[in-house]
């Protein structure tokens, strides 16, 4: 701490001081500490009062007209996943590589290109169930016992291949919902139409009817000698 000296306006009046006293400047800094921050200090107290004595609601347990009428779609789930308990029943198609009695009695006929892979989430080029000729029927048995809303099927892009062409790709198709009593019922007949920016199309199904299976009925492809199918 220094001693001031100089001009001292305002507060001190029109006196100067030459020298100053310890016990003085003390008296003085705290005469001038309370009349500047006195209302702070107050201010400072009030605002602690107030937060220590606010009380804070649970968001949820707030009710507001926006909460109350915003309803959040609900997920989609995919119940012919592999991942949650989906699998292949039959197939019926003729395999890439051709067939024998062997390979057919260990079901190694699709080994390299497996059905399995029309039930997983990742699509990566040649990851399909790729088979000879555009004919196969597919049956999958479903996670669960569900009413069939939607339908999906994907491909990959055309720049994801080697050849840059996906004539592999499925056209024509049906799909039948087998009933938990094994009746079937036609759930539509559709066209993947392999359009460049739709990869993946998605089909509506009309029925109230739970089903337990889906049989897949693939009739052409885009005019490539074999088919792929991805997802």
């Amino acid at each position: 701490f220094s001693c001031l000296s100089g001009n001292t306006q305002g507060s001190l009046g029109a006196s100067a001081l030459t020298g100053c006293d310890q016990r003085e400047m003390t008296d003085y800094l705290d005469t001038m500490f309370k009349r500047k921050f006195g209302t702070v200090m107050d201010d400072v107290y009030h605002l602690k009062k107030q937060i220590t004595s606010f009380r804070c609601d649970s968001p949820q347990s707030q009710s507001t007209p926006q909460s109350q009428t915003l309803a959040l779609p609900s997920p989609r789930i995919n119940y012919a996943s592999e991942d949650l308990g989906a699998r292949i029943n039959h197939i019926s198609a003729k395999p890439l590589g051709g067939s024998n009695i062997l390979k057919s009695m260990l079901g190694l006929d699709f080994k390299a290109n497996p059905p399995v892979n029309m039930l997983r989430s990742s699509i990566t080029p040649g990851a399909c169930f790729g088979f000879r000729g555009s004919n196969a029927t597919i049956s999958i048995r479903l996670a669960k016992v569900v009413i069939v809303e939607e339908i999906s099927l994907s491909h990959i892009p055309k720049e994801s291949t080697p050849t840059l062409t996906t004539d592999n790709a499925p056209k024509d198709f049906q799909v039948y919902g087998v009933k938990p009593d094994k009746g079937r019922e036609l759930l539509g007949q559709w066209v993947y139409d392999n359009a460049p920016k739709k990869r993946t199309q998605i089909y509506k199904v009309d029925s109230k009817n739970a089903m337990r299976s889906l049989l897949f009925i693939f009739s052409s492809n885009h005019g490539a000698n074999s088919t792929c199918i991805y997802r």
